[in-house]
């Protein structure tokens, strides 16, 4: 954890923590992830890249903290506008909070992510596929300290959400998406970190570990942790 913060504080942004963690829940493994495809493309490396941002974008009920140009599309995070401190449609008591959006040409929402609760960062950071141009959205999670990032695909104007990073960097200089590398290959997509130590469920748990070659991978069909 990043700084320290009252305990009441605390319990409050733990709980909102473990619900968005239980809509984006991914499975916790050691061992060898199932091959995606046979025809999977072979150690692209993923690089990263700062999209051309908008300025000024306006959604109607949707505050706009971030929005970015991708081939085409619009890429934006933010939150939904509540009326008199309440929650409203299509925001619900089960999902609120800063999410990300994907519009078309014509700035239609065409996908939205689970909302994350009283989160306060929701960060898109963009990294492109060396070889087919798909590229991976890792959204950085924060409340007054770094808790890892939620996964996204998107690939041919479309948006699929792989699964969350729940962890984070031994450093309070540097969040995981400072440290993040991301190749794929045969067994899937692979994240890894380049840091000597990590934290497995920060702001829950904050169990420290050492790096020795964990990482996330991403198999097709769900993420998963191998330390």
């Amino acid at each position: 954890m990043k700084k320290i913060i009252p305990a009441l504080t605390l319990l409050a942004l733990m709980s909102c923590k473990e619900k968005h963690q239980e809509k984006n829940q991914e499975s916790v493994t050691k061992t060898t992830a199932a091959p995606v495809s046979e025809n999977m493309i072979k150690d692209a490396v993923y690089t990263e890249f700062k999209p051309e941002p908008i300025q000024g974008l306006k959604i109607k009920g949707f505050n706009v903290n971030a929005a970015f140009t991708i081939n085409g599309n619009t890429v934006a995070a933010g939150s939904y506008e509540s009326v008199d401190g309440n929650i409203t449609l299509p925001d619900t008591e089960k999902d609120w909070g800063k999410r990300l959006l994907l519009l078309n040409n014509k700035n239609e929402i065409i996908y939205k992510s689970p909302g994350t609760g009283e989160t306060y960062l929701y960060e898109p950071h963009f990294y492109r596929n060396s070889q087919n141009g798909n590229i991976i959205i890792v959204c950085q999670l924060a409340y007054e300290y770094f808790f890892g990032g939620d996964a996204f695909l998107l690939e041919n104007g479309t948006v699929k959400y792989l699964g969350n990073l729940d962890i984070e960097t031994n450093n309070e200089e540097k969040s995981i998406t400072d440290v993040l590398k991301i190749k794929e290959s045969k067994d899937g997509i692979t994240f890894t970190f380049d840091a000597d130590s990590l934290v497995l469920k920060p702001g829950n748990e904050d169990k420290v570990i050492k790096n020795n070659q964990v990482k996330y991978v991403y198999d097709g069909s769900s993420l998963k942790l191998y330390q």
